[in-house]
């Protein structure tokens, strides 16, 4: 039984891949606008947060300096008058006995006892920001409503501390210096160097970025559905194409009716697309022309020996004395069986990749021998004289030892019937290649015709008789050997007799060849 564990991943995304490219993208594209609008939105938030705290520092020091301005005022060293200020705003003045009597110290004696007093080294305009830490309001501090002198109402200690308490917040700190007055109050406050801390408090910061919440919340998935509807619009335009040449292979019901795809405009992947799938079509189109022609030429050819064969065989019976009949039923059938083995050879040269990649070294010159011995018996009714030049060392070239062998035979075949007295078999090695001619003193081949020859089932006018003519498939299957092993097969142009060029890639020119 599998384990369930390793089946997870594959459940949780069939879901995804059973969606449509247009829907994978249309998601892809609104999780992505999602998480950067996000990102976005947060990144907004705070930088906006950040900007109205670095304001309300400003506005703490300013109201610090305000604080201690008013402070060094005369009738403000009167403790009375001096409760109106500090009553008024989160502050805490630090002087030479301690911390100045007002709400913030009753409230959280141990926050400013953590206040320290201003360095004996700042000048008058000095400034500073400390962090404190705000805990629980002090007992003492209650829920009292009051008024100040002037009769502005006053809130409660317990108010006011409610919004500092549990948080850390920067204290903006300034000096000043308190003289003694020529007539001092008996209620002013002593001389001496204090220290005037306001709260930087974040209510405002927070407001002005909360603010900015309910609208953030609803522009960031419309952005992501806008970018979505988007994707699946630009996807699908995209798929057209791609669309169009699907149903036009859709209306393709059989090779070679010359149905094409829609080449877009475009230069792109969906471009080359079309061109490769066209392309595709031709050859399938000049397999689907070849097979055709293939297949009438056979039946057309193999029409005449059956028929031969099955006249000569009805002479037998009928004529059982007469030996003549069984002589030509035996040569009618080994024409019918070279026809066939020609056909079975082109159809498995037609079925197999090109080029095969074989490492195995044929002896180009041991092959040529060979088929010089075989050739007056396989034809004794070939009288040409049979010749050889080739170099000392034998020649090597890669591939199928059997495919080569039948393509010289048919090489050396078809210039043994055509020659008068000689053929001529010349073996030449070149860089990366070798080559080899083979000649014969018959009649030359006409321009119009050496193309046409390698086609199946051609024979010249001279060789039109299925006796001397062969079966009108030797030069094909040679060239197509020849293709198989990345070579060539031409008629080499000559005035007078005939001689064909093979050039086949030597092992180091196959490799250089495939790579």
């Amino acid at each position: 039984m599998p384990d369930p564990v390793l089946r997870t991943p594959a459940r949780t995304f069939l879901w995804w891949a059973r969606l449509s490219t247009r829907a994978r993208t249309a998601l892809a594209a609104g999780a992505a606008a999602l998480i950067l609008a996000g990102a976005g939105a947060w990144w907004l938030h705070h930088d906006i947060y950040a900007t109205q705290m670095t304001a309300s520092r400003g506005r703490a020091w300013t109201q610090a300096r305000a604080v201690a301005a008013e402070f060094t005022r005369i009738q403000a060293r009167d403790r009375e008058t001096t409760s109106d200020i500090i009553d008024l705003w989160p502050v805490a003045i630090i002087g030479p006995n301690g911390p100045f009597a007002s709400w913030l110290p009753e409230a959280f004696p141990d926050a400013a006892r953590a206040l320290p007093p201003a360095p004996a080294s700042a000048q008058p305009g000095w400034g500073t920001f400390v962090p404190v830490h705000f805990g629980t309001p002090a007992p003492s501090c209650r829920q009292n409503p009051s008024h100040t002198t002037s009769g502005q109402p006053v809130i409660d200690c317990l108010s006011k501390a409610s919004a500092l308490a549990g948080k850390t917040l920067d204290m903006a700190a300034t000096v000043i210096e308190i003289r003694t007055p020529r007539a001092p109050s008996p209620s002013a406050a002593p001389a001496g160097r204090y220290t005037v801390y306001v709260a930087v408090t974040r209510t405002e910061a927070a407001q002005a970025a909360d603010a900015l919440i309910p609208a953030l919340a609803g522009a960031v998935p419309l952005a992501a559905l806008i970018v979505a509807l988007s994707a699946w619009v630009a996807t699908t335009r995209a798929l057209r194409p791609i669309e169009a040449i699907r149903t036009r292979l859709a209306t393709v019901d059989q090779p070679g009716a010359g149905t094409r795809v829609p080449v877009p405009a475009a230069e792109d992947e969906i471009t080359r697309l079309a061109r490769t799938t066209n392309d595709t079509l031709d050859l399938l189109d000049a397999h689907a022309h070849r097979q055709r022609r293939f297949i009438a030429d056979a039946a057309h050819e193999l029409r005449s020996p059956v028929t031969g064969l099955r006249a000569t065989l009805e002479v037998a019976l009928t004529h059982p004395r007469r030996s003549s009949a069984l002589t030509n039923s035996l040569q009618a059938a080994n024409r019918l069986q070279h026809l066939v083995e020609d056909l079975l050879t082109l159809a498995r040269l037609d079925n197999t990749p090109t080029p095969p990649r074989t490492t195995t070294r044929v002896n180009l010159t041991g092959l040529v021998q060979e088929l010089f011995l075989e050739i007056p018996h396989t034809q004794p009714e070939a009288t040409a004289h049979l010749t050889l030049h080739a170099p000392d060392d034998p020649l090597d070239v890669p591939g199928d030892r059997d495919q080569l062998r039948r393509l010289l035979r048919n090489l050396l075949d078809n210039a043994a019937r055509h020659a008068s007295t000689q053929v001529t078999v010349t073996l030449d090695p070149r860089p990366g290649w070798v080559e080899c001619t083979v000649h014969n003193d018959g009649d030359p081949i006409p321009e119009a015709d050496r193309e046409r020859i390698f086609e199946r089932f051609t024979r010249l006018d001279e060789a039109r008789t299925r006796d001397t003519g062969g079966s009108g498939l030797g030069l094909a299957i040679a060239r197509d050997i020849a293709h198989h092993h990345q070579g060539t097969l031409t008629a080499t142009p000559t005035s007078q007799n005939a001689a064909f060029l093979l050039r086949l890639p030597s092992c180091a020119g196959l490799s250089n060849l495939l790579t």
